[in-house]
């Protein structure tokens, strides 16, 4: 089979630049409901594992409403946030206020007759976030005993901000009332929404997972702001669990027995009004993912473009995947017959998950360019049924390793391909295995019966003949670096 993965080019674990999973329809459904009249303002959760692909989620939905800005009298205003990377010497709730403020700032426009009135209310606004830092500092200090330096105070509070309200704001009351004022003002007339999304809450430490969330119910949930916030809602509230006291077994929150739901979800719930799941890969998706992530290396977007568009057509028609070679201009049999190979055996294992599936194939890269670098050139497809052992069985690939330490590799492999109905080759010593007869099928001897089998958790079962090797064949331990000596000649074992 021809090479359908150069032993270069590993792909980087950033959010996809080009939608090869069909996102494209969870993007439109959040952009829709971030835009409606009737949700304003709204919180709108994109729920998933790690890896699933919310960030690229992020992206497509921020493409999503660039398409549906309806020009400078009515634009949509979009700031992307990652609490993830917030400064931890400054609170969550200071942080993201500061970036909408930021973003608003920008879009104030001064006209005759109301000059200044949007820009005193920011500064307003300002002084009162420098204000809560101001506190922060000086509770900090108090813990540690030691009393805020100077500098510390005098560039959190400046004169001019604390000037523009008369000396009258201090930390974040009464924000959310002049917040919304701002929002309403002329000079703000021509901003018809602002989206907020929050990448990475599911990442972030148990403080500020409750800071931002109460930052965007308690400050920022006013007419005209929208938030999207992509997280495992189950990681969130895992962060919120340790703020709310789990209610007795049987009652719900308010302890009446009316729902089962505990706390953290009801507060979370509270905050995000729905939650969007972010589906898992099909089998179908997965194979079409595996496809379209070879060709990514191989095309440019424009030439990409037909196989991304046949995949999403075969995907509504339930149509296969093979009439995906049917595009004219390359030949994609190589990198079709790749797909297929590993699909059952990614799909089951990874359960569906994108960066698991695309960290998999940046491994097997690696181990093909070792192997190459040692003038050893190998197949794709057995590189990736050893790696499975390895890195998918690991109890299996224990075995095999001990097996190789003993002197037992050819023998044992000899043991398992009779016991799946295979030959074994002429040349072979057979140790008593019998080979399969063409009319009555296999014969098991005493060896046979006696062969080890692998089982679907990648544990060696002590004895008979097992569904366990189902997908691996393991005369590949001959062919991809094992010799007839049962030396590992491509580095495989660490010892």
């Amino acid at each position: 089979m021809t090479d359908a993965l150069p032993a270069s080019s590993l792909w980087l674990d950033e959010p996809a630049l080009v939608d090869l999973l069909a996102f494209d329809a969870v993007a439109q459904t959040v952009a829709e409901a971030v835009l409606d009249d009737a949700l304003d303002p709204v919180a709108i959760g994109v729920s998933g594992a790690w890896g699933s692909g919310k960030t690229t989620v992020l992206r497509l939905v921020r493409a999503a409403l660039a398409e549906r800005n309806l020009g400078p009298d009515k634009q949509i205003l979009i700031v992307e946030t990652d609490p993830w990377r917030y400064d931890p010497s400054v609170g969550a709730k200071e942080t993201l206020i500061g970036e909408v403020l930021g973003a608003l700032e920008k879009e104030i426009r001064d006209e005759a007759g109301i000059k200044g009135q949007a820009r005193d209310l920011l500064k307003k606004l300002r002084s009162r976030v420098n204000w809560s830092k101001a506190l922060q500092v000086a509770a900090k200090a108090s813990l540690t005993l030691q009393l805020p330096g100077v500098d510390d105070l005098t560039k959190l509070i400046s004169a001019d901000s604390s000037a523009a309200d008369g000396g009258e704001a201090r930390g974040l009351e009464e924000f959310r009332t002049e917040f919304e004022k701002l929002m309403e003002s002329k000079q703000l007339d021509h901003v018809k929404r602002v989206v907020v999304l929050v990448d990475d809450l599911d990442r972030c430490l148990h403080e500020t997972v409750v800071g931002t969330l109460e930052t965007i119910r308690l400050f920022l949930a006013v007419p005209k702001m929208s938030f999207v916030i992509a997280a495992d809602e189950q990681k969130v509230a895992d962060a919120l669990r340790p703020r709310f006291q789990a209610a007795p077994n049987g009652t719900g929150a308010d302890g009446r027995g009316e729902s089962p739901e505990e706390a953290a979800s009801l507060y979370l719930h509270k905050i995000v009004q729905t939650t969007v799941p972010l589906p898992a890969l099909s089998r179908f998706d997965t194979e079409a993912y595996l496809v379209l992530l070879q060709l990514s290396h191989q095309l440019d977007k424009h030439e990409l473009r037909p196989y991304i568009d046949r995949c999403a057509a075969l995907r509504r028609e339930s149509g296969l995947l093979d009439d995906l070679a049917d595009i004219p201009g390359r030949d994609i049999a190589a990198e079709m017959t790749f797909a297929s190979r590993l699909t059952p055996i990614l799909y089951e294992k990874l359960r569906g998950n994108p960066r698991r599936i695309k960290r998999f194939l940046n491994d097997l890269r690696v181990r093909q360019s070792v192997a190459n670098n040692r003038g050893i050139t190998l197949a794709p497809e057995i590189v990736a049924k050893l790696m499975v052992l390895e890195v998918l069985l690991g109890d299996g690939f224990k075995r095999v390793l001990d097996w190789l330490a003993k002197g037992e590799l050819r023998t044992q492999m000899q043991s398992l391909e009779a016991a799946a109905g295979r030959r074994v080759p002429a040349d072979s010593p057979t140790d008593g295995v019998a080979e399969a007869d063409s009319k009555e099928g296999v014969k098991q001897t005493t060896a046979e019966r006696d062969a080890p089998t692998f089982a679907d958790d990648g544990r060696v079962r002590a004895g008979g003949v097992g569904d366990g090797h189902r997908g691996i064949r393991f005369d590949v331990m001959r062919r991809s670096g094992w010799g007839r000596s049962g030396r590992c000649r491509v580095g495989w074992c660490r010892s």
